[in-house]
């Protein structure tokens, strides 16, 4: 019986869960994601960021965005996006 409920809150705690578990859902969430700028395939040991506008994810290194950057960005707008101009 001991196992069983060991088992449950394993299953039911993300906190329990290893960082491998983690890893692989991760990669099995995006695993179709692409890069918006170079194209490459999601990795969950790179920074990544999603254009708050358009809603691709990008490389933080393919942005020149590094974590402690996106830290203070309230909105992150893509190169595409921030070049788009307002039509009258």
């Amino acid at each position: 019986m001991t196992d069983n409920v060991e088992a449950f809150y394993q299953l039911c705690d993300p906190v329990a869960m290893n960082d491998d578990e983690e890893e692989e859902d991760d990669e099995d969430e995006h695993g179709e994601t692409l890069c918006g700028a170079c194209g490459a395939n999601y990795a969950s040991d790179e920074f990544w960021i999603c254009c708050d506008i358009c809603e691709i994810w990008f490389h933080g290194k393919c942005v020149k965005i590094t974590p402690a950057k996106a830290e203070h960005i309230k909105q992150y707008k893509c190169p595409a996006c921030t070049n788009k101009r307002a039509r009258p």
